[in-house]
């Protein structure tokens, strides 16, 4: 699994500077925009950026779901039902995203970001919320047919 970090960051918003405004995803009802803005809430969120949304973790979640996604075992689940972040007044463009993904990636060096816990899963710390972003980004990626042949999940069966 690769590292969320500022290589990923540039590939992937070259990746989304590839995608047409009318694309349709693969899967679900999400525009690009809406997708991107998606994706910048949710690294604001986890930053402390957008306030706070309900804990939807449960033991389950934390304990057996987590581990197995952040493992590479088994891919965020098409149509999942997100966090519920607060509207915010300006809509995001790929500028504003790739800035705030340069925001988060300056405190996670300087050692300052102190994270939000996850809403589904808890306290995953920074190591685990740089794990999820590049798992959602990934997931949103390959939803609207971004993908690389770089991106693997993990199978369950031994290597021979």
């Amino acid at each position: 699994m690769r590292d969320f970090d500022h290589d990923y960051v540039e590939e992937a918003i070259g990746r989304l500077k590839s995608l047409k405004p009318d694309a349709r995803p693969s899967w679900g009802r999400m525009t690009p925009d809406q997708m991107i803005e998606h994706l910048a809430n949710s690294v604001r969120y986890s930053m402390g950026r957008l306030g706070d949304v309900p804990d939807k973790s449960n033991w389950f979640f934390r304990h057996i779901a987590c581990p197995l996604l952040m493992r590479g075992i088994i891919r965020i689940p098409r149509n999942l039902r997100g966090a519920d972040f607060p509207k915010r007044p300006h809509k995001d463009d790929l500028e504003t995203l790739h800035a705030v993904l340069e925001e988060y990636l300056a405190l996670v060096q300087a050692g300052e970001l102190d994270p939000k816990p996850h809403p589904g899963f808890g306290n995953i710390g920074v190591d685990g919320w740089a794990t999820m972003h590049y798992l959602h980004f990934e997931h949103h990626l390959r939803q609207f047919r971004l993908q690389t042949s770089d991106f693997r999940i993990k199978s369950l069966k031994p290597e021979a």
